[in-house]
């Protein structure tokens, strides 16, 4: 076991480590794809947004990835359609998402389903420590799920959320990056994820981990160099 008297913040993955896999793959990720062309048609992308998505369908037709530019609504249309098809970890893609997934939470169409151990973690250790998320949606994304959880708004018990602007989660200089953003030694960092390239990635920038298991995830080595949990209440 990890001594969290020595922590002083707590980094949370979403997805299969504080939120079930199913609810972001059966809920969250058909509802935007569902919404997607409505979404599209009223509202339009503010410039950031749009030119970061062009640019990186201009890279993937250069690299034959995709077959066209993009030009017309349309072509915006078809080209997000592929990057949900191939799982596209793309921050534009997550961004368009997130704000698909707002006006479902704020309609009352979506509500999220967060593990009752976590919740009850979380209240506890936010008394003393900071509590941080990092995934691959956007930062947007992350406020909503814990905005609109079946237990209540749970924002205020976090102070930072971090996504793939600061790196991808497989890699270990994202790591150091939040610590610095965080003004932090990577000691003091406790990482809860359900991926193992994840926690390596983190214990190679210093920061201590612990590997999630949970029912619906993919199975963790038992011969990991982590510990493993399946409920955060147990590592009390």
């Amino acid at each position: 076991m990890i001594d969290l008297s020595k922590i002083s913040y707590l980094l949370f993955d979403i997805e299969g480590t504080i939120a079930p896999i199913s609810f972001v793959h059966e809920v969250l990720f058909p509802y935007s794809q569902k919404h997607l062309v409505e979404f599209l048609k009223n509202n339009s992308l503010d410039e950031v947004l749009f030119n970061n998505l062009k640019a990186e369908n201009e890279k993937d037709t250069k690299e034959d990835k995709y077959h066209k530019t993009i030009v017309s609504l349309d072509d915006t249309i078809e080209y997000l359609q592929f990057l949900i098809k191939v799982d596209r970890k793309s921050p534009s893609l997550k961004e368009i998402q997130g704000r698909i997934w707002k006006f479902g939470y704020e309609s009352g169409e979506l509500k999220s389903t967060i593990f009752s151990d976590a919740i009850e973690f979380f209240h506890k250790y936010s008394k003393d420590k900071k509590l941080g998320i990092y995934s691959s949606g956007s930062m947007l994304a992350q406020k909503l799920i814990l905005q609109y959880s079946e237990s209540g708004d749970l924002t205020s018990l976090f102070s930072n959320y971090f996504d793939t602007e600061v790196g991808g989660k497989r890699e270990s200089k994202s790591y150091s990056t939040i610590a610095t953003r965080l003004g932090l030694a990577p000691e003091k960092i406790l990482f809860f994820t359900d991926i193992l390239e994840e926690g390596i990635a983190a214990k190679n920038s210093k920061f201590f981990v612990y590997l999630v298991s949970r029912v619906g995830n993919s199975p963790i080595q038992k011969d990991s160099d982590f510990p493993i949990i399946e409920n955060f209440l147990r590592l009390e």
